[in-house]
């Protein structure tokens, strides 16, 4: 008896201190990962004096100007409208093709080739597409286009978006077609009527990684876009920096102006992407 005691006294301790360590480790990640955001936000409410003299305290005063010059001196509301209207419409293109390909792979006709062929384009670095791609669109002529742009990141997106959704469709019972086929529905029908509408967890999955993605891409923008009426947000935001002095201060501001989005975006689907792609590693 004592010694059933005894153990379950040191079975609770080190239950204990493994939670205590636990939490340490998760507690010191979380403050690692928000401490660049909030040291941003601060930042954003204070002169480059102010910025320099004391970078971690809180702001004297909570001052917008910073937000103000950034929207209309250095035109980040343009970058915004552009990076917006790109943003969407690849969405838009890579929910459309996904779907549709991936209740193909999925579900019609199943094809390990095709399906992995599809998928590799993970495995294909940006860099290495970059030139190609810029011939190509030179061709065309989209090249400084919002089109072009958003052609090119409806293509880089739809390899992922493919992997998640087939991996998803593959967990919807197969029954379900099968009874709606035998009722006479064609697959058009069955797509938009059933498949689709189980899916929309799957679907919000990859429309938030797609919008994040194209949010906040650098390179693609830097090397297709020169025009400084096209340029998106997160080259509005590169060319803040001065040359030789940079406004710490506008340039926070700017930053906090561009997390706004993406943030909105996550904090609203982010119990979807969650199941999304644990249902995506599972199913697939």
């Amino acid at each position: 008896m004592k010694n059933s005691v005894l153990n379950n006294i040191e079975t609770n301790t080190k239950n204990i201190i493994f939670n205590i360590v636990k939490y340490f480790v998760v507690i010191s990640f979380a403050m690692m990962s928000l401490f660049p955001f909030v040291w941003m936000v601060i930042n954003a409410f204070k002169d480059n004096t102010q910025i320099y003299s004391s970078p971690f305290s809180l702001p004297k005063t909570f001052n917008f100007t910073n937000f103000i010059q950034a929207w209309y001196t250095a035109n980040i509301g343009t970058y915004y409208f552009n990076s917006i209207i790109i943003a969407f419409s690849s969405v838009a293109v890579i929910i459309v093709l996904a779907s549709m390909s991936s209740y193909i792979l999925a579900m019609v006709r199943p094809n390990k080739f095709l399906y992995t062929y599809f998928t590799l384009g993970i495995m294909v670095p940006i860099h290495a597409m970059l030139i190609p791609t810029f011939i190509i669109l030179r061709k065309f002529g989209l090249l400084n286009t919002r089109t072009g742009l958003a052609i090119v990141y409806s293509a880089a997106g739809l390899s992922l978006s493919i992997f998640i959704l087939v991996g998803f469709m593959k967990g919807i019972p197969k029954e379900i077609e099968e009874a709606a086929t035998i009722d006479g529905a064609g697959i058009f029908r069955r797509f938009f009527s059933i498949i689709l509408p189980m899916s929309k967890t799957g679907i919000a999955t990859i429309g938030t990684l797609a919008f994040i993605n194209t949010w906040n891409d650098f390179l693609y923008a830097q090397v297709l876009i020169s025009n400084q009426t096209l340029m998106t947000l997160t080259q509005g935001i590169y060319f803040l920096q001065g040359q030789y002095s940079t406004d710490y201060g506008l340039m926070s501001a700017g930053l906090v102006l561009a997390v706004i989005p993406v943030t909105i975006i996550y904090v609203l689907f982010q119990e979807q992407v969650v199941k999304g792609m644990t249902a995506g590693a599972v199913k697939g």
